[in-house]
């Protein structure tokens, strides 16, 4: 069990790593070590995770937008909310987990996939848009 503890453990953090350090305006959930050791928990401002989940299904990722007590609800996540994620964020929530059998390249597919799925999300959200134009005009 130690062993796995490990290893998941260390494939966590490296998945967390490329997400924060490759994907803008992502926000980590949870505490970044005090966590389960298969568990990765992000929201991504300007889209919505139901988007996020059918474009990954597509490509044979698995992975849910909210906690796993309310998976089917299209509501955001009750404790998302409640450590003060506002609502449009925490509806931009994915959670992976990890198993004793994932390896770094299947991590590596999934990163490499969602910065295209988030990319292509954002491209069409208004308020994504907005935003851009309100930061431009500040410059």
């Amino acid at each position: 069990m130690a062993q796995t503890i490990e290893s998941e453990s260390r494939l966590r953090d490296y998945l967390i790593e490329r997400i924060e350090r490759e994907i803008p305006f992502s926000v980590l959930n949870g505490h970044r070590s005090k966590r389960l050791p298969n568990n990765v928990n992000f929201c991504f401002r300007f889209i919505e995770g139901e988007s996020m989940l059918i474009l990954l299904d597509i490509l044979g990722i698995c992975a849910s937008s909210g906690s796993a007590c309310t998976s089917g609800s299209l509501d955001p996540s009750h404790v998302l909310l409640a450590i003060g994620r506002p609502h449009e964020i925490a509806h931009g929530s994915l959670r992976l987990t990890l198993s004793q059998d994932t390896t770094k390249e299947e991590l590596d597919f999934v990163v490499d996939e969602l910065k295209k799925i988030v990319e292509r999300l954002r491209n069409m959200s208004p308020l994504y848009e907005d935003y851009i134009k309100r930061e431009d005009r500040r410059k």
